[in-house]
């Protein structure tokens, strides 16, 4: 069965004095991403980070942040849900980040989603330096309670 699975991790950017910062180190996070995984797979090429062009002028893709998208192609990875998970949270306490967006469609249940969110009151992005997102700073949303 093929599955697909993609999304997005919102890029923190609501502190302009920082967006340096920010971008330069969830461009290292995402580049050191393995080449090849084990199964299920969480892989620097699944990933891509939306960037204005310095070059040319342009509408802003950055406004409040960059985009950081991914997505695969894969043979039901839905069985291995729990442990994906496990692998996109590992990322998500690396990155600087607000809301990410993960949906899987398959061939038998169409698109469930999940989605976490950073509780702001609980961390921010003030801290010098830059503290990591613990999931105690985060809420985790199923649509269709997947993991129930």
């Amino acid at each position: 069965m093929t599955t697909f699975i993609y999304g997005v991790i919102e890029e923190y950017g609501l502190n302009r004095y920082r967006l340096n910062e920010v971008y330069s180190h969830n461009e290292e996070i995402i580049s050191s991403l393995p080449i090849s995984d084990s199964w299920p797979p969480l892989s620097k090429e699944m990933f891509s980070i939306t960037q204005n062009d310095k070059e040319i002028e342009g509408p802003n893709l950055e406004y409040s942040g960059r985009m950081i998208h991914f997505a695969a192609c894969l043979k039901s990875v839905e069985y291995e849900w729990l442990e994906w998970k496990e692998k996109f949270e590992n990322l998500l306490q690396q990155l600087y980040w607000t809301q990410s967006h993960v949906h899987f469609k398959t061939e038998y249940t169409g698109v469930i989603s999940f989605e976490w969110r950073v509780d702001l009151k609980k961390w921010s992005i003030n801290e010098k330096p830059i503290i990591p997102i613990k999931k105690e700073y985060w809420d985790f949303e199923d649509s269709d309670n997947w993991e129930n």
